[in-house]
């Protein structure tokens, strides 16, 4: 016997719960063992003293043993007919405990026992010393809501009893913890978000595998997720990378899906399992209908009664043809028909005659549509709102839809359970505002749809009632349920609040990284907003348009998103709304900065028409700007745009506004680099990663960078430039980013070959893959220019060219040009190349053309370095007086500026320009200053670094040079 303080003790571990909490789940352990509480044969209670179980207890055979899921939803059933499966999980097993991963698909129509089969399994796994993640799709969110399965699969380990799981997520999966509510308080929160600044949806995926395989280190461990048909495709790509790694892990994965469910709708995971199965990387259980003989073997256990199992085997095979659950709803059926009825203690068939004559339903749907009529009035309104609540729901939100006490509520379900059984005990359910009540599911999905299907439209009342309950449960924390928020209110005809809930979705998804799904939740918002009359209407198009923009970019579809920029600036013009219209110019010019030049420069032309009309100075001034601002990084420097980009940053000087302020940082970037104002660019640099890093805006910080490296680069900052460039690698790796892994590798490659590490920067250059490069024309010239400068540095000329010819290719092939970041070097480096190959009129030529690009800027940086090199070719050429004369004009620039490579190029000249004349003591102190130069250039790194000593290795060699020259006779 167990006292009742005992029992409560035991089961809850302290945790204070009333008496009727007890009663509830000794009803369900009643439930499960067809005891009752009237007839108490199993389980007796003993007034005042507690309860007694008084039946006789024996070992029951394997293929029946009765199992919990765990966390979720808990079954009890007879499982019969899978002997060769679960031999295959005992197999399975072996291996997990060796070290060696596991994955199993568990396939099979509605209703086949796959719930039944994965219970038991999981209740031997744990018997073996197996820890749990459980998680299940659902057919309303799973396809929208972006690692579901997995997020509560985690949140329910954690609440069990998770400090071990959340030290793990800690360390091994940072962008997870910010999914688990609770998990962290608000200043881990701050420093867990700036940590997966930038992340990517493979981050989350890599981290996820990795999470597995660091727990199971302790102990292993088993991940069920049930129902993949209705899976969201993120959660599919986690499972096809853990089942493909290759560290040890000792994880059993079991997944369950319908396969002709997921056929039908087109779902991936039939894909995934056959790919995964043509490599080896999984097994699948197949449940198939059971045998007549499997059939008699669950009537037997089921009525405990051979004879009669051998007597009904036949008919009800005919009629159920093995199907688990027509067998299980049949013998429903023919119990309450008292076809079959219990007669002391015994099953026994009534009537022969009228068993074989009666009129059987021949499918699931009549059967259950038979068990719907037998219900009584109030037991049909209960169930008709359980079934809008949906497939798993708390009675307390039942309780909102009838609008009853939900006490009295809970009633009426435990009573529906004892006496029908559609509907099956899961656990609890506690709201942020403290509400705790009973978690109950239905039996079978096809009960709530069927049930669901039949409402008449009057259940739009009950969707809005659910909505408004859930909406104060969750006061301050609606995004944790905002698509369900979204679908009740939407169903509701509530269409305002519907059309809050789902942009909220859409942010949250975002959080997760779930970008397509976030773009879905506002294609229904864009949908819903034609259903009612919006005061807004316009404006909230023009936002929600935007928002969709920047998720379909987030997840790469350019496409999408420049086409509803465009969509965004029509609906502003059909408004009238012109700085709305400005600012999705704006928007899809700098969005096409980096991949589409002539819709870049097309959207800039537009917004300096456009803009001629506006009577706010300040806004007109930081548009045009804008769009000035983008001509001179891809047209090259012109006055009237310089004009304009000065007045945007002068009426702007004093802005708070993010948007103001990433415009005019933008502005003063690209205006302050073309004046080789280095600090000035590399300030603007710095605030603009600042503010995009805040904002969460992973495409303007990549910008920023840019133009910070650029700024760095040329004042010599080298040293800060690498600790930066690689801080930024080591964040794109993680966050499996691989354009912004490209494009620090070829930044990175660019201080190695202006360090003059030629090898190193070929190196670089060759690891980043030109496929990352196909969309993004700035990085494939940038990589040219730079592979070009090192084979030029290597004396490899066939290498430059080679460089060179895929440059002009692309240019002709596009009809574009090089922006200017790329061009001020193409053209130096094609200077130097004619001149290594000794056409010194083409090394003219082209000196010529970056002294016309850059001097009326003036770049007085680029300028020296082009007198530098016409100084060069001049004297190649032997026409002393313009080498002299051109030399001339480049000290006088570097010798009052900060332009370190700039400076030694130039003293290097003058050196050998004054060495060729005879003059041995101006040689001299030029071949000083440039010792000097890069002797400060290679301070930027230790002593045994790489870059230092190719910096020493390359001054010891022109310097001794340089010396041969002193020392010859002119």
């Amino acid at each position: 016997m167990a006292a009742k303080d005992d029992l409560i003790s035991a089961i809850w571990g302290g945790r204070i719960v009333s008496e009727s909490a007890l009663t509830t789940r000794i009803n369900a352990a009643r439930t499960a063992i067809g005891d009752s509480g009237e007839a108490q044969r199993l389980i007796k209670t003993l007034p005042r003293k507690g309860v007694r179980f008084v039946g006789t207890v024996r070992e029951a055979p394997r293929e029946v043993a009765n199992a919990v899921v765990p966390l979720k939803v808990e079954i009890s059933t007879l499982v019969v007919g899978r002997t060769a499966s679960f031999a295959m999980i005992d197999q399975m097993t072996q291996h997990v405990l060796s070290g060696r991963r596991q994955m199993a698909f568990v396939t099979g129509e509605a209703g086949i026992g796959k719930t039944a089969f994965i219970a038991k399994a999981i209740k031997q796994l744990t018997e073996q010393g197996f820890d749990q993640l459980y998680g299940r799709c659902t057919e309303r969110f799973g396809t929208d809501e972006v690692f579901l399965p997995l997020i509560d699969a985690l949140v329910n380990r954690y609440r069990a009893n998770g400090r071990e799981l959340i030290s793990a997520v800690r360390a091994h999966a940072p962008t997870w913890i910010l999914q688990l509510p609770g998990a962290i308080d608000a200043s881990e929160r701050a420093a867990f978000q700036d940590e997966v600044f930038g992340a990517t949806r493979e981050r989350m995926l890599r981290e996820f595998c990795d999470l597995l395989e660091a727990l199971s280190t302790g102990r292993p461990w088993v991940l069920v997720l049930e129902d993949l048909h209705w899976s969201d495709f993120a959660t599919l790509d986690v499972l096809s990378r853990f089942a493909r790694g290759n560290g040890k892990a000792r994880v059993l994965v079991l997944c369950s899906y319908r396969p002709a469910d997921s056929s039908a709708g087109g779902h991936p995971i039939r894909r995934l399992h056959r790919d995964l199965e043509i490599h080896g990387y999984c097994s699948e259980l197949r449940l198939d209908r059971l045998s007549r003989s499997e059939v008699e073997r669950y009537l037997a256990l089921r009525f405990d009664d051979e004879e009669l199992a051998s007597s009904l085997s036949k008919p009800v095979f005919e009629r159920t043809l093995g199907h688990p659950l027509f067998v299980a709803s049949l013998l429903k059926h023919l119990i309450d028909q008292e076809s079959i009825v219990e007669i002391d203690g015994r099953w026994r068939l009534a009537l022969q005659a009228a068993f074989t004559q009666d009129r059987v339903p021949d499918s699931l749907l009549n059967m259950i549509g038979h068990e719907l009529d037998r219900l009584t009035d109030h037991e049909r309104r209960l169930l008709d709102v359980v079934s809008v609540a949906g497939e798993e729901f708390s009675a307390a939100l039942v309780a909102a839809g009838l609008s009853d006490d939900a006490i009295d509520v809970e009633r009426d379900i435990e009573a529906s359970i004892r006496k029908d059984q559609i509907l099956v005990r899961s656990g609890v359910s506690e709201w942020p505002d403290g509400t705790y009540s009973g978690s109950y599911a239905f039996r079978h999905i096809l009960y709530q749809n069927i049930i669901y299907q039949n409402l008449p439209p009057g259940r739009a009342q009950t969707h809005k009632r659910l909505g408004k309950r859930l909406e104060e449960a969750y006061a301050g924390r609606t995004p944790e349920i905002a698509p369900a928020l979204a679908l009740h209110f939407e169903q509701g005809r509530d269409f305002p609040s519907a059309l809050r809930y789902l942009r909220e979705a859409a942010r949250s998804s975002t959080k997760r990284l779930g970008h397509a799904e976030a773009a879905s939740y506002l294609t229904r918002a864009l949908g819903i907003l034609d259903r009612f009359d919006a005061a807004d209407k316009f404006s909230t198009r023009v936002a929600l348009l935007r928002e969709r923009s920047w998720a379909l970019r987030s997840c790469g579809d350019l496409v999408g998103s420049i086409r509803d920029l465009r969509d965004m600036i029509a609906c502003a013009e059909q408004a009238g709304e012109i700085k709305q219209q400005l600012n999705g110019l704006t928007a899809a010019s700098s969005l096409c900065l980096r991949v589409d030049r002539h819709a870049c420069l097309e959207a800039a032309e537009d917004v300096l028409s456009r803009s001629q009309t506006l009577a706010d100075g300040t806004f007109k001034a930081l548009v045009q700007g804008s769009s000035a601002s983008v001509n001179l990084f891809l047209n090259g420097w012109r006055k009237q745009d310089a004009t304009l980009c000065d007045r945007a940053i002068e009426l702007s000087a004093d802005a708070t506004n993010y948007g103001v302020l990433i415009r005019r940082n933008g502005i003063s970037g690209i205006v302050d680099c073309w004046r080789s104002r280095y600090q000035e660019c590399r300030r603007a640099g710095t605030e603009g990663k600042r503010l995009a890093r805040l904002a969460g805006d992973v495409y303007t910080f990549v910008l920023f960078n840019v133009l910070e490296s650029i700024a760095l680069i040329h004042l010599g900052e080298w040293r800060e430039l690498r600790r930066e460039i690689t801080a930024g690698l080591e964040l794109a790796v993680r966050n499996a980013n691989g354009p912004s892994s490209a494009l620090c590798r070829l930044t990175l490659a660019w201080l190695h070959v202006e360090a003059m590490d030629f090898d190193g920067a070929r190196e670089l250059c060759e690891s980043v893959d030109d496929s990352l490069l196909v969309g993004d024309q700035s990085t494939y010239f940038h990589k040219r220019a730079v592979l070009a400068k090192a084979y030029v540095g290597l004396n490899d000329p066939s290498g430059a060219r080679r460089q060179f010819d895929d440059i002009e290719r692309r240019r002709n092939e596009e009809g574009i040009d090089i922006e200017f970041t790329a061009a001020t070097q193409v053209y130096h480096c094609l200077g130097e190349y004619y001149l290594q190959v000794d056409d010194f009129t083409q090394a003219q030529n082209c000196a010529r053309q970056l002294h016309d690009y850059v001097a009326t800027a003036p770049d007085l940086n680029h300028l020296a370095q082009a007198h530098g090199l016409l100084a060069r070719t001049a004297l190649a050429l032997g026409d002393s007086a313009e080498a002299q004369l051109q030399l001339s004009r480049a000290l006088e620039i570097v010798d009052g500026a900060d332009f370190p490579i700039a400076s030694w190029r130039v003293y290097r000249t003058a050196a050998e320009i004054f060495a060729k004349h005879g003059d041995v003591d101006r040689a001299a102190t030029y071949r000083m200053r440039f010792a000097e130069t890069i002797r400060t250039l290679a301070q930027n790194f230790e002593p045994e670094d790489r870059l230092h000593k190719s910096l020493l290795a390359v001054l010891a060699t022109r310097t001794a040079q340089l010396e041969a020259m002193t020392s010859r006779p002119a």
